[in-house]
């Protein structure tokens, strides 16, 4: 996968803000296919948890809940297509996180939904 930061700090740089993201695309695509389910839960799950930036040296922690919706009908996106992805801390406290994330098209479709629960160890 391809990213390129854009929202926020990188994880483990001690970072205060809520949001994190940026653009995600398969890499190497040899041919423009139809994108599918699968294409996408790759394109959000290729992020780190959000709370990772607020974090100033590396920590173990594990996903507790996570669930992703697909928009449909499904966007008229290739596997070649830049889409940008935007996750937003709702809350942390005592080692847990709790946040929200969107992914769209590069024109700003909504295409999916993300929200998951993280702990981080440290």
């Amino acid at each position: 996968l391809d990213l390129r930061w854009g929202i926020g700090g990188l994880p483990f740089t001690g970072s205060h803000g809520r949001q994190m993201g940026g653009w995600v695309r398969l890499r190497d695509e040899p041919s423009a296919e139809p994108v599918s389910e699968a294409h996408l839960l790759a394109l959000v799950d290729a992020w780190p948890p959000a709370v990772l930036p607020h974090l100033s040296k590396p920590a173990a922690g594990s996903t507790l809940s996570w669930t992703i919706e697909f928009v449909q009908p499904l966007a008229n996106l290739t596997t070649q297509d830049w889409c940008r992805y935007c996750a937003t801390i709702e809350h942390a406290r005592d080692g847990y996180g709790h946040t929200s994330a969107m992914l769209y098209t590069a024109e700003g479709k909504l295409i999916a939904i993300s929200r998951q629960t993280v702990t981080v160890f440290g």
